[in-house]
């Protein structure tokens, strides 16, 4: 029951400061937009996939047996 009450009284906090922002006109902060990092097709993380799984192979044969 706490934890509700907490809950609450956070609610009525926020919407006093919302008010209090709305009562004298300041505009909102603008959000800062993050740099999106490029997302690369599916078949080209296939190929690099391929890549190191034939370079392990290759890699395996070469090793001398004992």
């Amino acid at each position: 029951m706490p934890s509700r009450v907490h809950v609450v009284r956070l609610a009525e906090a926020t919407q006093d400061l919302i008010a209090a922002v709305q009562a004298h006109d300041v505009a909102p902060a603008k959000s800062v937009q993050r740099r999106r990092w490029w997302k690369p097709p599916i078949n080209v993380l296939r190929g690099t996939v391929f890549a190191l799984a034939l370079a392990c192979v290759v890699l395996a044969a070469s090793v001398p047996r004992t």
